[in-house]
């Protein structure tokens, strides 16, 4: 049995990044690669979250450029775009009394504001797509870290849709929020994202887990193998972690791993995270787009460790965290 417990898809065209990968192009991956269950989230990349100002939107060098970016399953963003000097723009999501508000730091305008997470349409929308896939596809729903609205989308969805999902996805890079700052109630495993900035740094994951131990937590793409981490995750009973995208993440060692020239290969990875923590606590995933099913499962396979590792990997522990 394989089980996919990090995996992005689009359910519309309001995205921003790889913005053709949709629940087919996943549905064939899942075919090809055999997996046998997986469990989905949107592309944090949603159009909602690009300043309307930034120079991939208005720039007519970058609009040049976006028929080869889409056509190739890139993005439509700056890493396309001529300018010698582009206009960059970050958006942050700010909690302000009863509202979520999404404004562009780098211009000030106000892209969002209410009291209803911002990313629910989306969410609904990943739900009712892959209903009628419910025993292979069961999604995790991508909550805004926004104190305003946090506690109410969690409960909302945990009422009124308690059979069509098995977790939620926080990303602090793409919110511009740390998530150590957050208290929740929850009965659903919650997947993290991490990376080697200080915003989305795994140790404030740790934090988080230590707030919350009632939760269990995923902290994914190996806590960029911060040692102090991966020390705390070892022995911290509420938290797993992912490698995914192990390919992706070697590629991009320099920018995403730290220790990185320890690192000769995907392999690697896996090995710098096992040299920490229990098998029992490590999860298989993708990261698809960024990632692919087929070359993750390689690299799984490629592992010099016994047959019951990899098991644990590709389903025993996804199936642990998750309560399946």
């Amino acid at each position: 049995m394989i089980i996919n417990s990090h995996v992005h898809l689009n359910t519309n065209n309001n995205f921003f990044f790889y913005n053709d990968y949709t629940l087919g192009s996943f549905l064939g991956e899942m075919a090809l690669s055999k997996i046998d269950v997986a469990f989905p989230c949107i592309n944090p990349k949603v159009e909602l979250y690009r300043c309307p100002n930034d120079c991939s939107i208005h720039c007519k060098k970058t609009a040049s450029f976006k028929d080869l970016a889409y056509s190739s399953s890139i993005n439509s963003n700056l890493q396309y775009c001529p300018c010698s000097s582009p206009n960059r723009h970050r958006v942050v999501l700010v909690s302000r009394e009863n509202d979520a508000i999404l404004k562009c730091r780098t211009c000030g305008k106000t892209i969002f504001k209410g009291s209803i997470d911002p990313l629910r349409q989306y969410n609904l929308e990943l739900i009712y797509i892959t209903r009628p896939y419910r025993s292979i596809l069961k999604p995790i729903l991508y909550i805004s870290l926004c104190k305003s609205t946090i506690q109410n989308e969690i409960d909302y969805f945990e009422k009124n849709y308690p059979n069509d999902f098995i977790g939620f996805k926080f990303h602090p890079w793409n919110d511009q929020v740390n998530v150590k700052d957050f208290h929740i109630r929850s009965n659903h495993t919650i997947l993290i994202h991490c990376g080697s900035r200080i915003i989305e740094h795994s140790s404030n994951s740790i934090i988080f887990a230590k707030q919350n131990p009632n939760v269990k937590i995923i902290i994914s793409h190996a806590a960029a193998l911060c040692d102090e981490s991966l020390r705390q995750i070892s022995f911290m009973d509420n938290i797993f972690i992912d490698c995914c995208p192990s390919t992706f993440l070697f590629k991009t060692k320099k920018q995403s791993l730290e220790n990185y020239k320890e690192i000769h290969s995907p392999e690697d990875i896996y090995y710098k995270v096992l040299d920490f923590v229990p098998s029992n606590k490590i999860l298989f995933g993708s990261d698809s787009p960024w990632g692919n099913s087929i070359n993750e499962l390689k690299v799984v396979n490629n592992l010099k460790v016994s047959k019951r590792v990899k098991e644990q990997i590709l389903f025993m522990n996804a199936i642990r965290a998750y309560e399946l």
